[in-house]
């Protein structure tokens, strides 16, 4: 992983007031979401997202404060399908406005399970005194699937801590801290720590490399049992093919190294990371690679993107109409106008993913952000 500098005292201040600052300049722009997110309809191809299923996000953004844009947000696109949908993601960071309401949410009489574990992970993020506030940072990311077929959309994401780069490094003495965020999960599921599942994490994690960190653990309540780990910071095929041996990681790597080769070959990355899903019986045959063509991982610009994107092109892994929505209309940047001054409306590429289910990568998702930063923000 690309290092991350240390805050100063100063800076660290400086950017908690900005943050704060930027969630309530857009909390005057309108009462939720989704009424932020219908100024944004024409900026969104309806090759990557049809009418049907934006009506869907609206109706989970119309859930979510406005505040939320002031962090990352966005979609999840599957490209390797021809239906123009997407599932929705947002960050939330402990401490804030956004955090409030969500605790607020649930906190509430008749809140439900998923809704009470996230205002309990946040009361701790928010809490400069927590284990897991110190190992974990401030921010929880949530995912919400999106399915047409659905009368209603779905209201509990998956949910995931995110350490930063330098925290859960995997140099072999961090076992305690990471036993910290996977006792807050398991917590926040109402599961008692499973004994044999964290036996086959702290495997998996013993297998890693020094220059590599687990990134993101997280869980999807509406799918059962399981932790599922992101680990990153892979600079070739060749580190990639020798974590995934060690960890015992039960698919076929050959599989693995046909179709990261000629991405390789084309320099279409910088670096890679794994997600793998853990159970109580070890490491699981699904599989996720994740690609970055530069150290910085929030890109508003095509250009970085484009040997990966003719890359798996040429590997024939993704729907081709798709694929070209989104590198003709996504990324940019503009001005809009609100109620409260201009807004920097930012649009870019986190990263992309290529999915393994069986014996061949039969997935490609591309993570694409939104992020709209108000002129308070910036004073």
């Amino acid at each position: 992983m690309p290092p991350v500098p240390a805050l100063s005292q100063e800076s660290v201040m400086d950017f908690e007031v900005g943050l704060a600052s930027a969630e309530e300049s857009l909390s005057h722009e309108a009462d939720s979401l989704d009424l932020l997110l219908r100024r944004l309809r024409g900026r969104i191809s309806p090759v990557l997202i049809g009418d049907r299923e934006w009506e869907k996000v609206l109706e989970l953004a119309g859930r979510l404060p406005t505040s939320m844009a002031a962090f990352p947000f966005g979609f999840e696109f599957p490209l390797h399908e021809s239906a123009p949908r997407a599932n929705f993601a947002v960050s939330v960071i402990g401490g804030g406005q956004s955090a409030a309401f969500l605790q607020n949410v649930g906190q509430a009489e008749g809140a439900g399970r998923t809704a009470q574990s996230i205002a309990s992970l946040l009361a701790e993020l928010g809490n400069e005194e927590s284990d897991l506030r110190r190992v974990a940072g401030r921010k929880l990311l949530l995912e919400y699937e999106i399915e047409p077929a659905r009368e209603s959309a779905q209201s509990d994401p998956g949910f995931f801590l995110c350490p930063a780069p330098d925290v859960l490094a995997g140099d072999g003495r961090r076992s305690g801290d990471l036993a910290v965020v996977l006792d807050a999960v398991s917590s926040a599921t109402g599961r008692d720590p499973d004994i044999a599942e964290r036996r086959e994490i702290e495997w998996v994690y013993r297998a890693m490399e020094p220059e590599t960190s687990v990134r993101g653990v997280g869980v999807f309540p509406s799918r059962g049992p399981g932790v599922r780990l992101a680990i990153e910071g892979f600079r070739d095929s060749s580190a990639l093919m020798a974590f995934l041996e060690r960890a015992a990681w039960p698919g076929r790597r050959s599989v693995v190294a046909s179709t990261v080769a000629p991405l390789e070959e084309r320099a279409a990355f910088t670096w890679m990371g794994v997600q793998l899903d853990l159970r109580p019986d070890g490491v699981g045959p699904r599989l996720g690679l994740d690609f970055f063509p530069e150290e910085s991982d929030w890109l508003k610009d095509i250009r970085p993107w484009r040997a990966f994107i003719e890359g798996i092109g040429a590997q024939g892994l993704a729907v081709p109409e798709r694929l070209s929505a989104l590198a003709e209309s996504w990324p940019g940047a503009e001005m809009l106008f609100g109620k409260t001054g201009l807004f920097l409306h930012l649009r870019g590429i986190h990263h992309f993913e290529l999915g393994l289910a069986g014996d061949e990568f039969d997935q490609v998702k591309a993570y694409a952000f939104l992020l709209i930063m108000g002129s308070r923000s910036q004073e």
